[in-house]
């Protein structure tokens, strides 16, 4: 497939160089040699072995390769690999290292536009260490109040028009839970666009300029679910850490720990589970005292699906007590509208979901169950609803029940054809594989054939 994400830094770069593997071990080859390092073997299959994760290039050959893409060579030693091929992407540097400032937002913000609509990257641009700094710089933005200067722009910005913009971005919300992120990414860009120049080059005094802010940071947020959503996660985390640093010069603590939970599924499904695990604790810490009992109730939820990915059964299980504690606080007048996804049914099907992960699949079926007995909404929550069937499915599965399997999946299969997003596609993918061998059962044919 033409549009397929790139899920290794090197692929992306001999892509954006227009190399073939032979091309690039080519172009390679001469700097290996000029820096001593002797004749470099051009054999294709050198080069897939390094971008499917088989085999690192010797540390000589890295080297090299950081002198042809202009890498400072200590980055190879302190990075290791592949993350130091991500220093050779210049368009993630404003957004990862400038300051938490309106400028430094600003010029985030730029950067985001520039490439992250057409961002084909699959791999993420920060992990560890530097997503630990940027997690610090927007709690250390946020103990500071940052002062919104009035603007002199071209279009005076009034209050109803902010409502006006907030209301579009809750439409594009809606839309995303029944047609998923392929269809409303260009939708979703325009609207950055837009509040994007509305920033820039509006008239406006400080408390419309921290709703557009605010509508900004959420704008931002929701180009990174879309991204994620679709597998191109370098996009992904370049709208999610520009939308932290609009919210953190908004001064609104609790669209920034919505940011950092939706950073947080990225990073659970993608990256390390623990670095999760801390994008989650950092947000309830900067939520408290900010947020309602349905906010901190979706940060519990999220935090004990991070967790679950972590093996932690028994914090798992207290996050989600926690979880159906706040959220039984009932409904608040100042719910973030961001927050509407967040019923019972959800967390149930969260705790199905986190009991999978956990190795349980009859307690992950028995969530599962309660979730649609709470009524959980199928119908206005179309893709999520063919993701947790595969999840449904894959219990079974795990417990041997190939029938229940099957049907499950078929189900998962009658959802997935009007929906544009890749998670519950490759979800099926990997319950077909898994099925493969059992192709002599009939229900298993059936399922194959019609999935094929």
């Amino acid at each position: 497939m033409r549009d397929k994400p790139f899920r290794h830094p090197l692929a992306a770069l001999r892509h954006e160089l227009d190399l073939t593997a032979e091309e690039y071990l080519d172009r390679l080859s001469p700097v290996h040699a000029a820096l001593g390092y002797g004749h470099l073997a051009k054999r294709r299959e050198k080069v897939t072995r390094w971008e499917s994760g088989i085999h690192a290039p010797e540390t000589v050959t890295q080297y090299a390769m950081a002198a042809f893409h202009n890498v400072p060579r200590e980055a190879v030693d302190e990075m290791g690999w592949p993350h130091w091929l991500l220093v050779s992407f210049p368009d993630d540097r404003p957004i990862l290292d400038s300051p938490w400032t309106p400028m430094g937002t600003v010029r985030s913000v730029a950067a985001a536009a520039r490439g992250g609509s057409v961002d084909r990257r699959g791999f993420l641009i920060a992990s560890g260490a530097t997503l630990t700094a940027v997690t610090a710089g927007w709690t250390d933005a946020l103990s500071t109040t940052q002062a919104i200067a009035a603007t002199r722009g071209r279009r005076r910005l009034t209050a109803d028009t902010v409502t006006r913009l907030e209301q579009r971005l809750d439409d594009l919300r809606r839309l995303d839970d029944v047609l998923g992120g392929g269809e409303l990414r260009p939708a979703a860009a325009a609207e950055f666009q837009l509040l994007s120049a509305l920033a820039n080059d509006a008239t406006y005094n400080e408390d419309v300029g921290r709703r557009l802010l605010t509508a900004l940071a959420e704008s931002s947020r929701m180009c990174g679910w879309l991204h994620f959503d679709a597998g191109r996660h370098a996009g992904a985390q370049s709208f999610y850490i520009t939308a932290l640093r609009a919210s953190a010069t908004a001064g609104d603590h609790a669209t920034g720990a919505n940011i950092l939970a939706f950073m947080a599924i990225q990073t659970y499904s993608t990256g390390n589970p623990q670095d999760a695990v801390n994008l989650v604790r950092t947000a309830q810490d900067e939520a408290a005292g900010h947020s309602t009992p349905r906010v901190r109730a979706m940060l519990h939820a999220r935090a004990a699906r991070a967790l679950s990915k972590t093996g932690a059964r028994t914090a798992c299980a207290r996050e989600l007590d926690a979880a159906r504690d706040a959220y039984a606080q009932g409904t608040h007048d100042d719910d973030p509208p961001w927050s509407y996804w967040l019923d019972a049914g959800e967390i149930e099907m969260l705790s199905g979901s986190s009991a999978l992960d956990l190795g349980d699949p009859r307690t992950a079926l028995h969530h599962f169950e309660a979730a649609y007995k709470a009524a959980y909404a199928t119908d206005g929550y179309v893709r999520d609803h063919a993701l947790y069937l595969t999840r449904a499915a894959q219990a079974h599965l795990d417990l041997g029940d190939l029938d229940a399997a099957c049907a499950t999946a078929t189900k998962a299969l009658s959802q997935t054809d009007g929906v544009d997003s890749s998670r519950p596609s490759e979800a099926l993918d990997d319950i077909r594989s898994q099925l493969l061998p059992h192709r002599h059962v009939r229900a298993v044919r059936q399922f194959l054939s019609l999935s094929a």
